[in-house]
């Protein structure tokens, strides 16, 4: 006890010696000797309360013990690497990380490796993936990895249909483009965000061209505007389809409009007018010209407009007249009933030669025309002014052509042996329209030529002069 007593005593004298030490030493001494106390007493407290692992937290709850920061550091480093380069895109977390040094009293359990760290960190954080959204009319429409993909998306859209060098490429609607956060996985891939721009739509349909498509039939087969179709499959020709080739078909609208206009001037005809006046003495039908219309002439400026790939519209901008046209004065016939013989109005004769079977009953049964003995080759010619409403072959007519003339006059040419007028054609008096043969219930060549009145055979020699 006496000893414990005597050391409290002598402590003082060992302090006032350190005082009369320290005083002695020179200012930079001193300042030394401070740095060197402060240290040795911060790295003893560091050794006493710093632990000897760290733990990692998201949002201030452990999520993993590592062996020290810098490896924890260097796990959640790595695996924002793997994560971005696996979603072609920038990856990061949405949690806030921290980390704390803690005592733990085995070193061997549940400090984890640089591999487990990542497995471990992984599974406890949310991560995003920095996107591009493409709006359209302010409404997310395509969602890709990157504004520069976005970008390129609509680059290609803009040069994917047909444009001139002096066009004006636009958009119609207000398109932008958006850098976003979303879920790694929700972007698409940009082959699939073209076809989406193309058809609206990222459901894709598609057709096989079989033999025999065209373009109409395929049309009204899937109830798809040929324009439509055109627009979404660029670069189409419609002229040119090949068995097996592949089209896209969707009956929604193109999700962007591609707007191109252009000014082109050209030279071009200026249509004439045609000024009819009626005839009654002539059957209806028939025409005949008095004067030939002269289409006129001019240097005419155009604004065009094309949308995505397909004409609009067309406004004359500018045009200077260089001749006026010349209106054309036509005389048509007015009369609907054929006259009888002995009336006003005739019909020509369908071709040279005589008649040598008359109309009427023959060998026991009716004979509903005549027969004009004509050589064979020789030309058949419409007798009226009127419109071919049948051309072919009839049975026993062989070849035929049918007239009508309006009024419900028909007359009709058989035995032919070549057709020269089609359905729907407009022939005028005197206009050939066959040849003389022997086709059908024929005995030789010859014409057989019938006149029909109200769906009733006459005698065509009442029409004939």
């Amino acid at each position: 006890m006496p000893l414990k007593q005597k050391g409290l005593r002598r402590l003082p004298g060992l302090v006032d010696i350190a005082q009369k030490w320290f005083a002695k030493q020179t200012i930079p001494h001193r300042i030394l000797i401070g740095v060197v106390v402060s240290l040795t007493l911060t790295l003893s407290l560091y050794a006493v309360f710093a632990g000897n692992a760290c733990a990692v937290k998201a949002n201030g709850e452990v999520i993993a013990i590592a062996a020290d920061e810098s490896t924890a550091k260097k796990a959640l480093a790595e695996l924002v690497d793997y994560k971005t380069a696996e979603a072609g895109s920038m990856v990061n977390y949405t949690e806030e990380i921290s980390y704390k040094s803690i005592w733990v009293r085995n070193k061997t359990e549940g400090i984890l490796d640089v591999e487990e760290l990542k497995t471990q960190i992984s599974s406890a954080l949310t991560f995003k993936m920095q996107a591009a959204a493409i709006l359209v009319n302010g409404e997310q429409k395509i969602l890709l990895k990157s504004r520069q993909e976005a970008e390129t998306l609509l680059g290609w859209l803009e040069s994917v249909y047909h444009v001139e060098p002096a066009d004006r490429v636009a958009l119609r609607e207000n398109v932008e483009i958006v850098d976003i956060i979303d879920d790694i996985g929700g972007t698409m891939s940009f082959d699939a965000a073209k076809k989406m721009a193309l058809l609206g739509s990222n459901k894709v349909v598609q057709y096989t061209v079989k033999d025999g498509d065209n373009l109409w039939d395929i049309s009204r087969a899937v109830n798809i505007d040929q324009d439509q179709l055109i627009s979404a499959n660029p670069g189409l020709n419609p002229e040119n389809l090949r068995a097996g080739q592949m089209l896209y078909l969707n009956q929604e609208a193109p999700l962007i409009t591609v707007i191109a206009t252009r000014e082109v001037t050209v030279d071009e005809k200026i249509p004439y007018s045609v000024n009819v006046k009626y005839d009654d003495g002539l059957l209806l039908g028939e025409k005949f010209i008095i004067s030939q219309g002269v289409p006129g002439e001019r240097t005419v400026t155009y604004r065009i407009t094309r949308e995505n790939g397909l004409e609009t519209g067309r406004e004359v901008r500018s045009q200077v007249v260089k001749s006026d046209p010349k209106t054309e004065e036509v005389v048509k016939g007015a009369i609907t009933m054929v006259a009888s013989r002995g009336g006003s109005l005739r019909l020509s004769w369908p071709c040279e030669g005589g008649v040598v079977s008359s109309f009427g009953m023959r060998w026991g049964r009716m004979h509903e025309g005549i027969d004009l003995a004509a050589d064979y080759g020789s030309s058949v010619v419409a007798v009226a002014g009127g419109t071919v409403v049948d051309a072919g072959w009839d049975g026993g007519y062989g070849m035929k052509v049918d007239i009508s003339h309006g009024g419900g006059l028909v007359t009709r040419y058989a035995h032919l042996s070549e057709i020269n007028a089609a359905v729907g054609d407009s022939v005028n008096r005197g206009e050939t329209i066959g040849l003389v043969g022997s086709t059908g219930n024929s005995t030789g060549p010859h014409l057989h030529f019938e006149t029909v009145v109200g769906g009733e055979p006459c005698d065509p020699l009442d029409f004939l002069p």
